[in-house]
C-alpha cells in the first residue's frame, strides 16, 4: 500500500517553496515600489520647499495693472544703498497724493516675496516702497550681511525718509508692514517713528533673545536648529553683548518707550497659531504688552502641520490682504 504522506510531502514542499518564492518576489516588488515612491515624494517635497524659498515671485503674481519702478534707498551705512521698488496702480492720478506703505520682508526673503500682498494694496490706492533689506535680495555687498539685524533696524529711518519724499505720497498717511524679521523692524523702529500712523507686524518676535534662549536646549528640533544659525549670525554683527543689542532690536523694549498715538489706533498683528518658527506666544506677548483690542488682530488657525507653511501664511494671502487693505483704508478717512 502506497504511503500517501510520502507522496504528498514533496507536493506540499514544492507548493510551499513556490508560495514562499512568490511572497518574496511580491515583497521585493512592493518594497521596491514603496522605496521608489518614498524617494520620489521626498525629492518632490524638497523641490517644492526650495521653489517656495527661491521661486521668482514677481513672475508668479500678475503685475500688469501696476507700475513697478526700481529705486535705490540710502542706508545707515555711509555710501551703501538698498535696492527697492516703488509700486503704484497704473490708473493712479499722479496729482492725487496716496497713503505710503513701507513693506519689509523676513529673514532670507526678498521684496518680491510679498507681491501677493503688495499688488492688492497698490490697486487699492496706495504707493508701496518694498525694500530688499541689507544682505538680502539685490541689497548684497561686502558691507551688507544677512544676519546684521542691528543694521536692518538702523536702516528703517532712512527708508521712511525716502518713502515720505516720494512723489504722490501723502507724508501724513504713512504705514509700515513687516513679516518675521521685517516685523521686528516694524514693531521696534517703526513703532518709535512718529511719522508712521499705522504699523502691522506679521509673525514677529516680542523678545528676540528670549526666543533664542527658549529653544537653546532643544537639540532634535528643526526650529531650534534654524534659530541657532540666526542667533549666531546676529551675534557676529553686533559690537556689544547680545543682551544689550537685543534691547535696541526687540519690540518689547520699544513698546516700553510708548508712542503719542494710542496703540489701539496704530498697532496691528497677524500670526498663525500653528507657527513653527516664531511661536504664536510672541504675538500674545505683543497683545498683552500693548493691550490691543481684538479688532487689531488677525490670528489664523491654519495652515498647520507642515513646517514653514504656517510661518509663511501659505494659502492665506486673500484674508491677509483684506486685513491690510482695511487698515490702509483707515488712513484715508
Amino acid at each position: 500500500m502506497v504511503e500517501y504522506r510520502i507522496i504528498l510531502f514533496p507536493i506540499f514542499a514544492t507548493i510551499s517553496i513556490i508560495a514562499a518564492a512568490l511572497l518574496i518576489a511580491l515583497n521585493w516588488i512592493f518594497g521596491l515600489l514603496f522605496l521608489i515612491l518614498f524617494v520620489a515624494n521626498s525629492i518632490s517635497s524638497i523641490l517644492v520647499y526650495l521653489k517656495f524659498l527661491f521661486w521668482p515671485y514677481k513672475d508668479m503674481v500678475d503685475t500688469s495693472l501696476v507700475d513697478i519702478k526700481e529705486v535705490e534707498v540710502p542706508s545707515s551705512s555711509e555710501g551703501e544703498i538698498l535696492k527697492a521698488v516703488v509700486i503704484r496702480a497704473k490708473n493712479s492720478n499722479n496729482k492725487e497724493k496716496q497713503p505710503g506703505i513701507l513693506f519689509h520682508h523676513g529673514y532670507t526673503g526678498h521684496k518680491e516675496k510679498n507681491y501677493h500682498y503688495i499688488i492688492p494694496l497698490a490697486l487699492n490706492g496706495c504707493t508701496i516702497l518694498a525694500i530688499d533689506a541689507r544682505g538680502h535680495g539685490e541689497s548684497v555687498s561686502k558691507a551688507f550681511k544677512m544676519g546684521d539685524f542691528a543694521g536692518v533696524m538702523a536702516d528703517v529711518k532712512y527708508e521712511i525718509d525716502y518713502l515720505e519724499k516720494l512723489d504722490g505720497v501723502d507724508k501724513n498717511k504713512l504705514m509700515m508692514v513687516g513679516h518675521s524679521m521685517g516685523a521686528i523692524a516694524t514693531l521696534s523702529q517703526g513703532y518709535l517713528d512718529k511719522r508712521l500712523k499705522k504699523i502691522v507686524g506679521m509673525a514677529g518676535p516680542n523678545d528676540l533673545l528670549a526666543m533664542f534662549n527658549r529653544y537653546s536646549g532643544k537639540i532634535l528640533n528643526l526650529t531650534s536648529i534654524v534659530l541657532k544659525f540666526i542667533a549666531r549670525d546676529v551675534r557676529k554683527h553686533v559690537s556689544e553683548p547680545l543682551a544689550i543689542a537685543n534691547e535696541k532690536i526687540s519690540p518689547k523694549y520699544s513698546f516700553k518707550q510708548g508712542h503719542p498715538i494710542p496703540d489701539k489706533d496704530r498697532v496691528y498683528l497677524v500670526h498663525c497659531k500653528e507657527d513653527n518658527v516664531v511661536d504664536f506666544q510672541e504675538s500674545l506677548s505683543h497683545k498683552e504688552q500693548l493691550n490691543l483690542p481684538d479688532e487689531n488682530l488677525l490670528f489664523l488657525e491654519k495652515p498647520e502641520r507642515k513646517y514653514m507653511n504656517a510661518h509663511e501664511f501659505v494659502g492665506q494671502s486673500t484674508i491677509i490682504s483684506s486685513f491690510l487693505i482695511k487698515i490702509a483704508n483707515s488712513l484715508k478717512d
